[in-house]
């Protein structure tokens, strides 16, 4: 991946797919001492569900979808296809997408080949071994993303998680500066 980097004919983004759960998440945190704080929790067992990629020029391309499966997996490469920022290589030749992401079975599937086939000049899969999410760096966005908006929170409905995940994701809505540092391992 490295040498590919280096070569300076891809756009690297690193994508997965992650599920933000209605149900409270509790990490360690400051209490005054003596104090028992308590924190609400919903029964329901809802989600959003996002695909994301996060590019090594510090974009974030997100879409909401109900599941994941080969279909929702390939509208989501073509969302990429069109709104990712692509710059020149020392040639002058655009540079080609290079998607870095896991191994999940639908990633695989036979119903996205021809289209793949047809997108080979313009975007290409690249994949990780298996078990090793800490070498994709938008693991580290999700992390980010449930710290500063899901952990020790308590919300009323789905549409309040929703809301506050997609007002978190618009400070990353032009190219960042911070989301380039996540990728910064490579």
């Amino acid at each position: 991946l490295q040498e590919i980097v280096k070569s300076n004919d891809y756009e690297v983004y690193f994508q997965d797919e992650c599920h933000f759960k209605l149900t409270l998440t509790i990490i360690r945190a400051w209490f005054l001492k003596g104090s028992f704080p308590e924190i609400k929790s919903p029964t329901d067992r809802y989600k959003m569900s996002v695909f994301g990629a996060l590019g090594m020029n510090g974009q974030l391309i997100l879409d909401q979808s109900e599941i994941f499966n080969a279909i929702t997996f390939q509208k989501f490469l073509e969302k990429i296809v069109i709104e990712a920022s692509v710059g020149v290589n020392n040639d002058g030749r655009k540079k080609k997408i290079l998607l870095v992401l896991d191994n999940a079975r639908y990633h695989h599937a036979k119903i996205i080949q021809p289209w793949l086939e047809e997108m080979k000049d313009v975007i290409e899969l690249f994949f990780l071994p298996p078990y090793s999410p800490d070498l994709n760096a938008i693991e580290m966005l999700w992390k980010k993303t449930r710290r500063a908006v899901t952990h020790n929170r308590f919300f009323e409905s789905l549409d309040n998680l929703k809301y506050d995940l997609k007002m978190y994701w618009n400070q990353f809505t032009s190219i960042n500066e911070e989301l380039k540092l996540l990728t910064a391992f490579i």
